[in-house]
């Protein structure tokens, strides 16, 4: 006799989101509110946001994406504490937050797409279904570091969404690229591991998921971005530089307590490789504290030790599941006073709290801040140093080393981590101005050494375990440059970069020292 099949645990998430939206859809048809969607990380809602919070003006959580009605929780809080403590912002406060209101948080935002700050192309709407497609344009021609070639880049993000009132929302976007046929895009090449050139036209499947909201519970499922951590620019423990995610999850809210988990499939291919995370968060004082664990395992789709969002991985992994690559990071944010914040984050890959075999700890910080004014001229002063040792994201089993995709760092798989990798630190150094509401004038500068343990090797008995940092012949890379972007209405801008680099001891070279520099203007139309 046949046993009956069952149902794969995907198919079965994907019934229960459709049964859920049924079952409130009489209610959603009364609702006036539209879109759960995630905003994407290039959004100007971040940087805005992010100077709010120095300011002092509102406490965002260390975690992104943000859904559209987070955004509009946030905004609306920003207006009351402006409001409550009679400040006078500046020009360019005053713009961002306008802008904030007429995108997110106002009642016609919030009801028809067609009134926001950037508005959709398309919308079309029989109530509770709406539909929006829009479509962006970029200019960008670049020449890059270390290339004395120019490269033309157009590049183009179509976008459809469909909301079932404020339940349920699905996006889909695609990012196409179109560029001189030439090196990895020629044709049939590859410049991404997800990417095929057809003589220079490339086209990246970006996005596509499904976000359910309840109150305070968000389920997701589907293609996208995650970012755990106090750092606007890639965190240590999951980054948004490791592109987008094939992942199931969800985040649940209780008052100043903040649960989020997921599970990534990194790969279908035998052996499957899948990463699942979970990270628990809270607000206390002028502090957020938050505490993450993942794991990498091979062979299986989503492991029922690891499912359940308040188990720990550690634990299950040397008593129940053998070998599996678990890392751990603590992180903390510090509002000082209005206009300084603080943060730091520690990895933690592997700690050794027994010598016996004299392996190594694999450990990586980040320590940071940002500082704000206001008045005649707005102004962000941030600062970063990052310290990731040697052996840290790696593991016995190359199958498990800590990188997004097949994990093959050279077909171009990213780190799930920090994107410098291991036996590496950095200094960054960047200052924003605002000359005019509009415009952001940016100068940065950043000092980095990159050891030759920087390839992601194991480490192997006999090899000492704290080798100098960095260790080998290190290679030591000075940069600077300046930047400006023009915001026009909607998604719209104008925008060029310089930067020149030094380098000594080029790819471990010793002796080989190199200099470039990099030139970048855009345009950018959002229709």
């Amino acid at each position: 006799m046949k046993q009956p099949r069952r149902l794969p645990g995907c198919v079965c998430v994907f019934l229960l989101f459709v049964a859920s939206s049924l079952a409130v859809a009489p209610t959603a048809a009364r609702s006036q509110t539209v879109g759960q969607e995630f905003i994407p990380p290039e959004h100007w809602s971040y940087s805005a946001l992010d100077r709010f919070e120095t300011l002092g003006l509102v406490v965002l959580p260390s975690q992104a994406l943000f859904t559209r009605t987070e955004i509009a929780d946030f905004t609306r809080k920003i207006r009351r504490a402006v409001d409550s403590s009679g400040r006078t912002l500046g020009a360019r406060d005053r713009f961002n937050l306008e802008r904030l209101e007429e995108e997110f948080a106002s009642d016609a935002a919030r009801e028809d797409p067609r009134t926001r700050y950037d508005k959709p192309v398309v919308c079309l709407e029989d109530k509770p279904l709406i539909f929006e497609g829009d479509l962006d344009v970029s200019l960008a021609p670049e020449k890059p570091l270390f290339d004395d070639r120019w490269w033309p880049f157009v590049v183009s993000s179509p976008t459809l969404k469909l909301h079932l009132a404020d339940w349920l929302t699905y996006e889909v976007r695609y990012r196409l690229t179109y560029t001189s046929e030439r090196d990895e895009w020629q044709h049939k090449n590859k410049p991404s591991p997800r990417e095929t050139s057809w003589n220079g036209l490339a086209s990246l499947y970006e996005r596509s998921y499904l976000v359910f909201r309840w109150k305070p519970l968000v389920l997701f499922w589907g293609r996208d971005y995650e970012d755990w951590g106090p750092d606007d620019d890639g965190n240590l423990i999951v980054s948004r530089t490791a592109e987008s995610l094939d992942k199931l999850g969800g985040r649940l809210t209780f008052r100043n307590v903040r649960l989020s988990f997921f599970h990534a499939f990194l790969t279908n291919e035998d052996p499957r490789r899948t990463l699942s995370a979970h990270r628990l968060e809270f607000d206390a004082s002028d502090f957020t504290f938050g505490l993450s664990e993942t794991v990498i395992y091979t062979g299986r789709g989503i492991d029922p030790v690891y499912a359940l969002p308040l188990s720990a991985f550690y634990a299950n992994q040397f008593n129940e599941r053998g070998d599996d690559n678990v890392l751990w990071s603590v992180d903390a944010k510090y509002r000082a006073r209005d206009g300084l914040l603080f943060y730091g984050s520690l990895l933690i890959d592997d700690f050794q709290f027994e010598r016996d075999d004299g392996a190594p700890d694999k450990l990586g910080f980040d320590i940071g801040g940002r500082f704000a004014v206001g008045g005649p001229l707005p102004l962000t002063i941030a600062a970063k140093y990052r310290y990731v040792d040697i052996y840290t994201y790696t593991h016995r089993d190359s199958l498990m080393y800590y990188v997004a995709g097949k994990g093959d760092l050279l077909s171009g798989d990213p780190p799930l981590g920090a994107v410098e990798g291991p036996d590496t630190d950095v200094l960054k150094l960047r200052a924003e101005c605002f000359p005019w509401p509009s415009v952001t004038a940016t100068a940065f500068a950043a000092f980095q050494r990159r050891g030759e343990g920087n390839d992601y090797r194991i480490h192997e008995e006999g090899r000492d375990p704290t080798p100098p940092f960095p260790s080998g012949v290190v290679e030591r890379t000075t940069s600077f440059g300046v930047g400006a972007v023009w915001e026009l209405d909607g998604g719209s801008s104008l925008g060029v970069d310089l930067e020149h680099a030094v380098v000594k001891n080029r790819d471990h070279s010793t002796g080989h020292d190199d200099e470039s520099t990099l030139i970048r203007a855009f345009v950018t139309w959002d229709l």
